[in-house]
């Protein structure tokens, strides 16, 4: 019974790091985001991309990912949880006045936990669809 609540406070520990290391980045918040991460957290923005790391390095990556996308919203959907581990399914919205409309881009993102902060983040994302959405000045037909 003991090694099942273990594995069940692990998992929550696990998708709580994952909802609120997405909060932290929605509420522009540096200091809440460092604290999900441990000091030897790496970060990919997609699988086979360069590693950021260490923690200190990752708020600063999204440092200026919130200095690009000034209303931007991060909006967690959905997690998966297992264990150590969390795939937190999340949607960014930002209004484009220029265009009319809001842009718009689904992705996932895998986290490795460790003794209560996150580890390892690999994203994962359709980047012709986000280059389409939040780069291209045209209209959508």
């Amino acid at each position: 019974m003991d090694d099942e609540r273990a594995v069940t406070s692990q998992a929550e520990s696990a998708a709580d790091l994952g909802r609120e290391f997405f909060a932290a980045i929605d509420a522009r918040d540096p200091r809440r985001l460092r604290a999900t991460l441990a000091n030897h957290a790496s970060f990919r923005a997609l699988p086979h991309r360069d590693v950021i790391r260490p923690a200190d390095e990752i708020v600063a990556y999204f440092g200026t990912v919130v200095s690009s996308y000034p209303t931007a919203r991060w909006d967690v959907t959905d997690v998966i949880s297992d264990g150590e581990r969390a795939a937190v399914q999340f949607t960014l919205r930002e209004y484009a006045a220029h265009l009319g409309r809001e842009l718009l881009s689904e992705q996932i993102a895998v986290f490795r936990t460790s003794g209560g902060k996150i580890t390892s983040i690999v994203g994962y994302y359709d980047a012709e669809e986000f280059r389409g959405q939040f780069w291209n000045d045209a209209p959508a037909p």
